[in-house]
């Protein structure tokens, strides 16, 4: 394994400086706005190898929107049409947005793509959808926003896609815990305890839990003691700023980092939410060995996601 490794095992980019700040609406603490430039800048900045792309697509907010924009009066078999339109409209926005993602990694090649699928998909399409990005377009995995997107992790429309991803050794990287969506305040799709379906029916299945289930730390641990196929990353957790539903203090931390299994942790940011820069001396001022500290700053992610040849790990 290379020396002082460092990924950042979740990121999000926009195509423009504009969009990314849409999507931010105001919350973000790092004073970029999710351009490529600007994330590279910041790797090189932080000695940075590789950051995944945590890229999703806010379907179900699009679909609301389309679907408030329908005209009234019309039957039941006509608005189940148009449902069906508005539903291969966001879709297809979704697919756009995975091809963007993995086109941008093969154009730097230390970003690595993740793609979405969604519960509005057909059990074909979505299949479809992983197998083609990744055999076709380089994506190393998915990423899942049960709060965003409305889902419950456990829903089996989506137990194809999780069939699909075990099948060909892909990780899973959901959102987890408490969600600061602008206008949202339903935090429940994706509390750690929805996600024991999955990982006790998928058993080598890869689950990354973004935020390490955030606002419900002891479900997040309570979890990953009953299933060891269940990983964390620590992106907004732990950021070098003040986090709501965080650990309480250094020492906490540690002693749940530790109690998961430090081989189950990955460094990451959540930029442009967060800066991680400082996220990362955050994780090195914490009481860890120095062994520990690469494993979460970089070994534990590029063996997850296949970022080395198996001779240099």
């Amino acid at each position: 394994m290379a020396k002082n490794l460092i990924i950042d095992a979740h990121v999000h980019t926009y195509p423009t400086a504009e969009i990314g700040k849409q999507a931010l609406q105001g919350a973000g603490k790092s004073g970029g706005a999710g351009t490529a430039p600007e994330l590279l800048a910041v790797m090189a900045k932080g000695k940075i190898t590789y950051a995944v792309m945590a890229n999703m697509t806010p379907t179900s907010d699009m679909k609301t929107a389309h679907l408030k924009g329908l005209p009234e009066g019309h039957s039941g078999e006509e608005k189940e049409r148009m449902e069906k339109e508005i539903n291969e409209k966001v879709v297809g926005r979704m697919k756009r947005r995975n091809l963007w993602t993995c086109g941008l990694a093969k154009e730097n090649p230390a970003l690595v793509p993740l793609i979405s699928v969604d519960v509005l998909q057909t059990t074909a399409d979505l299949q479809e959808e992983i197998e083609d990005k990744v055999k076709n377009h380089g994506a190393k995995g998915i990423k899942l926003h049960p709060a965003s997107n409305r889902f419950f992790p456990y829903d089996r429309s989506l137990w194809p896609a999780y069939a699909t991803a075990m099948e060909m050794g892909l990780p899973i990287l959901f959102h987890s815990g408490t969600a600061e969506i602008a206008g949202y305040t339903e935090t429940d799709f994706a509390r750690p305890r929805h996600f024991a379906q999955v990982l006790q029916n998928f058993p080598k299945l890869t689950v990354i839990l973004a935020h390490f289930g955030k606002g419900f730390l002891e479900e997040a641990l309570e979890l990953a003691q009953k299933y060891d196929n269940v990983y964390f990353d620590t992106s907004a957790i732990i950021s070098g700023t003040e986090v709501k539903g965080g650990f309480s203090n250094a020492g906490q931390a540690v002693e749940m980092m530790r109690a998961v299994g430090v081989p189950r942790i990955l460094f990451g940011s959540d930029w442009p939410w967060y800066d991680p820069l400082l996220a990362i001396e955050h994780i090195n001022s914490l009481n860890f060995t120095e062994e520990e500290k690469r494993k979460i700053l970089g070994e534990n992610a590029a063996k997850i996601f296949c970022l080395f040849q198996e001779s240099q790990i």
